[in-house]
């Protein structure tokens, strides 16, 4: 009898402390999933977030059993990312909180982005000079990024130095009509097309609004642009 309550007694003292056996979250699977909370606060639909800590970070020990492992942002005072930021927050074990921390960290946002390969003047279409698609920390840039496909339908408004990142204000579509250039005015009625040559008073490219000046009246009209030689004017 003395033997089995011995056994009993060191059966409860083994599931006791199994019950309290934890393991340790270390900061190198702290700081993704911080990362990954931030992004998510962010809507980043762009880019990879990358967290690099500035002081040490603590390890937090949850119990052994634990499934999965999340972070619940406590304050956000961030509407973007930024390159130094602070984190409080909250780490859930299967859903239950554990612990808090507050922690620092220099950021970065790595983008796919098109970049110079050198200097690109003002005026040439993107088909013709050298571009390089590459990561690139974007965390401090506030202009928008261009993200199509370098071709001809695209022309610099401004001279870019080498290892610039290409952005949307660098940019316009390439223009087929030129200002003072003659071309063709289609005016087209259910069955009647009538056709007269105008003054272009603007650059214009496939689809856009120019104003036009019909030369033989004087009188501003509108027109779209179809091609290099055509608007189409809507009656």
């Amino acid at each position: 009898m003395k033997k089995l309550i011995c056994i009993l007694h060191f059966s409860l003292i083994v599931a006791a402390s199994g019950a309290d056996a934890t393991r340790e979250v270390t900061p190198a699977k702290l700081v993704p999933l911080v990362a990954e909370a931030l992004s998510k606060s962010f809507e980043l639909d762009q880019g990879e977030l990358i967290l690099e800590p500035t002081r040490a970070i603590n390890s937090i020990p949850i119990p052994i059993d634990t499934a999965s492992i999340s972070i619940q942002l406590i304050t956000q005072p961030y509407t973007q990312p930024t390159a130094f930021m602070k984190a409080h927050y909250r780490v859930l074990a299967n859903g239950k909180a554990i612990g808090e921390q507050v922690n620092f960290f220099k950021a970065r946002l790595m983008r796919n982005v098109w970049v110079t390969h050198k200097i690109a003047q003002r005026g040439k279409n993107l088909g013709e000079i050298k571009l390089l698609n590459k990561k690139t920390d974007t965390i401090n840039l506030r202009d928008g990024i261009w993200t199509g496909k370098p071709d001809e339908t695209q022309q610099l408004v401004t001279t870019v130095s080498a290892g610039s990142i290409i952005l949307e204000r660098h940019l316009r579509r390439t223009p087929v009509i030129f200002r003072n250039q003659t071309v063709d005015a289609v005016l087209q009625h259910k069955a009647l097309e009538i056709r007269l040559r105008v003054l272009a008073l603007e650059d214009g490219a496939p689809g856009d609004l120019i104003r036009l000046r019909n030369t033989r009246s004087s009188k501003e009209i509108r027109g779209k642009v179809v091609n290099n030689r055509e608007v189409k004017v809507t009656y």
